[in-house]
């Protein structure tokens, strides 16, 4: 009896602390996530040299719950110490995407997609064949946020991703130390709670996701939280919001968007980036481009650096404006080809600025270029002689 309540006391007090360092009780009971799902071979949606299965996920409304995921590692004989890994973590209206497993395949590296919405990958969304065995559907934009926390679409796919993880490091051809995390758009949101969530990761790669999504000036997400009750928003913010998680990871990560990104604004996003601790890569591209895009050559660069030992990439450093003139310090191992100022002298929505490039001057320390005296926000984009491109954060400007 003594010892139990010394272990109360421990966790009372831990608890407590978390609260006052500001650090989120996570609603998932992370230790129950890592341990190794329940495999179930199927002939179901079967893809030539692909393994497809389902995997145990949580349990939804008192039932179990099952995941479809399609699985494929390279041919041969594994490196040593095992293939390097991707867990492939689709965004709305997705589904389980052999195309993506092989992808990184071609690549070298072992991977998993799962569909995270209930649905098996027959036809096109919304028309996807449901399964007996699902979890519960996302409904628009946490229009689940009433119902009980585990009956929440959010709560079981960032349960199931996590899972994922657990489950590839079970296999015996697989580097349980260097399996990473790729998700796009939706599947970006929770990649970035994931990563702050399973420190196991050796790197994480959100494509357009983020946090803030209730600051959001996008429709996707503006009319859905502008709805909520007081109540409903103040659950979200403190329970659901990668915003939460994110100051957590240790996790290396690599983020990605267009500057003109219709689903997620680039301020959010840059907030977002802003909460990592670990000195993220950034990747923006002067585009409103848009979908389940997973052939960026800037992402396997960066995963072959994190468990291949590829070339290191470039860090790129905003410096403080002095007068007219911006500059940015880089650390590069590789020779760079071009750099650009890119920046908008336009207010209002994010998705709806106007980005104008201009060229902008190598020097010995780093980059630089004269700043318009309209600009309203700017960033660096440099590229290297690979035409690998990476970004500067964005930097606005206080008027």
């Amino acid at each position: 009896m003594k010892k139990l309540f010394l272990f109360t006391l421990f966790l009372s007090a831990a608890f407590t602390y978390a609260q006052q360092a500001g650090v989120p009780a996570s609603p998932w009971n992370i230790k129950a996530l890592y341990q190794t799902p329940l495999m179930h071979e199927t002939g179901c949606c079967a893809v030539a040299g692909m393994r497809s299965f389902f995997y145990e996920g949580i349990t939804f409304k008192a039932k179990p719950t099952r995941v479809f995921a399609y699985y494929k590692a390279p041919v041969g004989t594994p490196p040593e110490g095992g293939w390097p890994a991707v867990v492939c973590v689709h965004g709305g209206g997705g589904t389980a995407f052999p195309e993506w497993v092989q992808s990184w395949v071609n690549r070298g590296y072992a991977a998993i997609a799962m569909d995270l919405e209930g649905h098996l990958p027959i036809g096109d969304f919304p028309n996807r064949e449901w399964h007996e065995q699902a979890g519960p559907p996302r409904i628009t934009s946490f229009g689940d946020i009433e119902i009980a926390d585990r009956e929440q679409w959010f709560y079981h796919a960032v349960a199931d991703v996590i899972r994922a993880n657990s489950l590839l490091r079970s296999f015996p051809e697989i580097n349980s130390e260097k399996i990473g995390l790729h998700g796009i758009s939706w599947g970006g949101v929770i990649t970035a709670a994931v990563m702050g969530l399973d420190n196991r990761f050796a790197f994480a790669v959100p494509v357009y996701g983020c946090g803030f999504l209730y600051e959001s000036t996008v429709s996707n997400f503006e009319r859905y939280f502008k709805v909520m009750t007081p109540a409903q928003l103040n659950a979200y913010k403190t329970k659901w919001d990668p915003s939460l998680y994110i100051p957590s990871s240790t996790v290396p990560s690599l983020w990605y968007i267009g500057s003109n990104d219709g689903s997620f604004s680039l301020d959010i996003w840059q907030r977002s980036v802003s909460l990592v601790k670990t000195p993220p890569l950034l990747c923006i591209p002067v585009t409103s481009e848009h979908g389940h895009i997973w052939n960026q050559p800037e992402i396997f660069a960066f995963a072959d650096m994190m468990v291949k030992g590829g070339k290191k990439m470039m860090q790129i450093t905003n410096n403080p404006i002095q007068k007219h003139m911006v500059t940015a310090k880089i650390v590069s191992e590789t020779t760079l080809s071009k750099a650009v100022l890119c920046y908008t002298a336009d207010a209002g929505v994010w998705q709806s600025r106007n980005w104008i490039q201009l060229p902008a001057q190598f020097n010995k320390n780093g980059v630089s270029a004269i700043l318009p005296a309209n600009a309203q926000a700017y960033y660096f984009n440099i590229t290297d002689v690979n035409n690998l491109r990476f970004s500067s954060a964005v930097t606005t400007i206080e008027k």
